[in-house]
């Protein structure tokens, strides 16, 4: 599966690590959790940027990562085990523990998982420590993209 990561260019380097996720937490893992989230389409990825930034942000230059990351690499999460309640924002523990199991398991490089911004759309989060995670990483590709300016108003 092709995986997209849209992030400003001045953290590249640090891009593939989990260490935002591992700060400040999100809605499949507490914080103190090193975990990198990703989306299954270059527009979701943008998407879920979107609904994050400040018109003040707007501007900013960011750079598109993407990697290839085998099927049978990643676990597909059973939404129907989820509480009506998933989506909620902020997010509700019930999400961050199932992402903290599925890390402490470590079966899997990668868990597939719906997007609250669009539910029958797939983001990948990705464990940073799993003994194949870096070889996927030597892989990526790198690219400059813009906003178009009529998405924020």
């Amino acid at each position: 599966m092709k995986l997209y990561r849209i992030v400003k260019t001045e953290h590249i380097a640090s891009a593939w690590s989990g260490y935002g996720a591992q700060q400040f937490g999100g809605r499949w893992n507490h914080p103190g959790r090193a975990m990198v989230y990703t989306a299954s389409s270059i527009s979701l990825a943008m998407l879920e940027i979107l609904v994050h930034l400040q018109k003040s942000q707007f501007m900013s230059s960011y750079s598109l990562l993407s990697i290839e990351i085998p099927d049978k690499k990643l676990l597909n999460l059973d939404s129907d085990k989820l509480s009506r309640k998933w989506n909620t924002y902020p997010a509700l523990d019930e999400t961050m523990d199932v992402g903290d199991k599925w890390l402490e398991e470590g079966k899997s490089v990668g868990l597939i998982v719906p997007s609250v911004i669009i539910p029958l759309e797939k983001n990948v989060v990705l464990n940073p420590a799993h003994p194949d995670f870096s070889g996927y990483i030597k892989e990526q590709t790198i690219q400059l993209v813009s906003f178009d300016s009529r998405l924020i108003k």
